[in-house]
């Protein structure tokens, strides 16, 4: 594989932590990239081992075990070894391939070694690969959702007043439901986050009475009846939703993983693509949509 062929290279242009990277930068990159083809069961590392390596999902799909957590999967596009490359420790868990798998793999000596990779572009991965890390922490499932306010909104943190209240005009609204509707088929579109209803932009705590629901079951209910619908129920696999309390007041909150295809929302007889451009949800260009799908999903 020729990394720097036009479809590999787009692929490697489509990877969060290269982001920042302009193209000769990537292309300096490129050159300490290693292509790895990994068989079905083939283990890829084992808890414990001590390996500074990070690797790239091309394609195929891979299994993280961890001791008390729910297993995680990988598929292309993925990036997995971020903490290891960091912070120079043994593996936390076990990644092994549940298919027939093609990996790209880092070295993180590599990556720290001045005369293969200067310090400038390095600098950049090792940014994003702390916000992944930091993501990881924020949206895990140990961690409360009280934090989660206290960091306030972010690329992976979305916070909506109400489901389906609008606090202005003091009625239910559909536009309301869109909002949080195109901040879920975002998350799906890109790397995924955490959306949570009850709060408003400035992490005051509003809670969901407005919203006027018989109980907490039939506002998740209702939830992913509007997701099935205006988005897709192939989608709803990637999506967790769980009542929970904040300052005692209860909060829905909504984690997304990283969907497999893409999310289209249907709004107004229109099907809208929705990305996350750092803290915020746009919508996407119609000329942009098939390369970032080509890049994003293929």
């Amino acid at each position: 594989m020729n990394l720097l062929d036009k479809k590999h290279f787009e692929f490697l242009k489509s990877i969060s932590i290269f982001e920042n990277l302009d193209e000769k930068e990537l292309k300096t990159v490129a050159k300490y990239l290693i292509p790895k083809e990994v068989d079905e069961n083939e283990m890829v590392f084992a808890r414990l081992e001590k390996e500074q390596v990070l690797y790239i999902v091309r394609y195929g799909k891979l299994k993280l075990e961890m001791v008390g957590h729910e297993d995680k999967f990988f598929e292309k596009g993925d990036v997995f070894g971020e903490v290891a490359v960091i912070n120079n420790k043994h593996r936390s868990g076990t990644i092994k391939a549940i298919e027939p798998s093609y990996l790209i793999s880092l070295n993180g000596n590599d990556l720290l070694n001045e005369d293969k990779i200067p310090a400038n572009i390095a600098i950049k991965i090792f940014i994003h690969l702390a916000r992944m890390i930091s993501s990881y922490l924020t949206t895990a499932q140990n961690t409360s959702t009280h934090s989660l306010i206290e960091e306030g909104e972010s690329e992976f943190v979305e916070f909506k007043s109400t489901l389906r209240y609008n606090l202005f005009t003091k009625k239910f609204d559909k536009e309301i439901e869109h909002a949080a509707l195109k901040t879920i088929a975002a998350f799906l579109n890109t790397s995924g986050g955490t959306l949570i209803l009850g709060v408003d932009d400035n992490k005051q705590v509003l809670g969901l009475k407005e919203d006027n629901f018989k109980d907490d079951d039939h506002m998740m209910l209702h939830l992913t009846k509007l997701i099935q619908d205006r988005i897709g129920i192939q989608h709803t696999r990637f999506i967790n939703s769980n009542v929970e309390a904040s300052d005692n007041k209860k909060v829905l909150r909504v984690d997304v993983k990283p969907g497999s295809s893409p999310a289209y929302l249907m709004h107004n007889k229109d099907e809208i693509f929705y990305v996350r451009t750092g803290p915020a949800t746009s919508q996407m260009k119609v000329s942009e949509i098939y390369n970032y799908i080509q890049s994003r999903f293929q």
